[in-house]
């Protein structure tokens, strides 16, 4: 049953009010004093407020504003005996639902009425909702580095500017895409992601912007595009490097006028669509390599933002760590509180080459290891070891060599942790001389007190 609060002078209009709303199952609270109506919404939820415009002591306008000032979520509807087309434009542009006049006909007040608790309803899911992708999509990290990335995600969401993320596998472009949509005024529209680099280059229009039924071998019926459900919303091109030339023209065009084209149809269709783009190459390299539109990069790059990977970024890996065990703890139902002191070490010391993804895979990796409360340096080590043996994060364009150091380092770190620190102990479990583990701890940058 929702609860209805009327305010009115008029104690025969709210007598009839109330006869009529309870009939209709609302529970309705009639009020005659305004000067009380502040007071009684503190300790009072409300559906719906029907306000008289015209009251003694304060008018209707006025308490409309407080009303919307401290309760915003609570749609009022005025309600007036001297009705006005200023009066009703005022109200609306005051933030009422909808404006009536009294001794209107009953069917219009009752729907009215459903009306804006309806759309009361709807923005408390929405919220609810957006809560709930924000926890989902919510990025972690104090340092400096992405402190600066939330602040241009916070200058650049509210816009219309194209945006384009740039940096490393695994550092959380998607993440960054994510949180521009749900920060802006498209939130409540659709977000649809798009893999370019998954995409055959045969299938790219039609993957884009659709097709007719008939328009081609195999085409069995209508097909909307992934710019047509985006419409309204924002579309997310992730490696947009990895699109064809022919392609790039084909979004350039999108890009300049707004339509689209389904394959198929001869007339232009025109979508209202946000795009973000993101990257894990060098665009302005590529298109010096002839690889990559110069016009296209730079209707894309209107705002960009470059996120830094995590070994550039090493303050933020203990909260990363401690995020995602209290994540994957809940997921298989553990009771780990945090890490040791030598685990951290352990973490901090990586190189770590698919960047948060990876890191996300080895907490995950160790918290189904872990077998008590506090996670120790072996289960880290374990499962760095299965990561690295079955890792598909790891950047394709490291060389041989960048990869063999890598792997390199981990071991190393390994052994120091199984020998307790000992330097000759872990050169002789190494095969190596002092010396020389001494040089590749230099090398690879192992503090000489790691992991005591």
């Amino acid at each position: 049953m929702y609860n209805i609060l009327a305010i009115d002078d008029d104690e025969q209009f709210l007598q009839s009010l109330v006869g009529l709303l309870k009939y209709k199952n609302y529970n309705i609270k009639p009020v005659s004093n305004p000067a009380v109506v502040p007071e009684m919404m503190k300790n009072n939820e409300y559906d719906c407020i029907l306000l008289d415009v015209k009251m003694p002591g304060i008018d209707g306008i006025s308490l409309l504003e407080k009303i919307i000032h401290a309760h915003p979520h609570i749609p009022v509807i005025m309600i007036s005996g001297q009705s006005t087309l200023s009066i009703a434009v005022e109200s609306i542009k005051k933030g009422a639902f909808d404006f009536l006049e009294k001794g209107a006909d009953l069917d219009r007040l009752l729907i009215t009425l459903q009306n804006a608790i309806d759309r009361r309803n709807w923005t408390i899911e929405r919220e609810h909702l957006l809560s709930e992708l924000y926890e989902q999509y919510q990025m972690v990290g104090q340092s400096s580095a992405i402190r600066r990335i939330f602040n241009q995600i916070d200058t650049v969401a509210p816009t219309e500017a194209k945006v384009l993320i740039s940096g490393e596998t695994g550092t959380g472009k998607e993440l960054v895409a994510r949180a521009i949509h749900l920060r802006s005024n498209r939130s409540s529209k659709p977000y649809i992601k798009v893999n370019c680099a998954a995409i055959p280059e045969t299938l790219i229009e039609s993957t884009f912007f659709g097709h007719k039924k008939g328009s081609f071998t195999g085409a069995m019926q209508d097909q909307k595009g992934k710019f047509e459900l985006a419409d309204g919303g924002t579309i997310f091109l992730d490696e947009i490097s990895e699109l064809p030339l022919p392609a790039q023209a084909k979004l350039l065009r999108v890009l300049q006028d707004g339509e689209i084209e389904k394959i198929g149809e001869q007339t232009a269709r025109k979508v209202d669509v946000r795009i973000i783009a993101a990257t894990n190459q060098d665009l302005t390299a590529k298109t010096k390599e002839g690889k990559f539109r110069e016009d296209l990069l730079h209707r894309l790059k209107v705002f960009e933002i470059r996120i830094p990977p995590l070994r550039k970024r090493l303050q933020d890996i203990p909260i990363l760590a401690d995020h995602f065990l209290q994540k994957y703890s809940e997921k298989y139902n553990k009771r780990l509180i945090d890490f040791k002191e030598q685990s951290l070490k352990i973490l901090l010391q990586q190189s770590w080459p698919g960047n948060i993804r990876m890191l996300e895979n080895v907490i995950e990796k160790t918290v189904i290891f872990a077998r008590g409360p506090h996670i120790q340096p072996e289960e880290i080590i374990h499962a760095l070891q299965t990561d690295f043996q079955a890792d598909t994060s790891i950047p394709g364009n490291l060389s041989l060599k960048e990869f063999l150091e890598v792997q390199e380092k981990n071991y190393l770190l390994q052994i120091l942790i199984l020998n307790g620190g000992k330097i000759l102990k872990a050169a002789k479990a190494l095969g190596l001389d002092r010396a020389t583990l001494w040089r590749k701890m230099k090398k690879y940058r192992i503090d000489k007190s790691f992991p005591k």
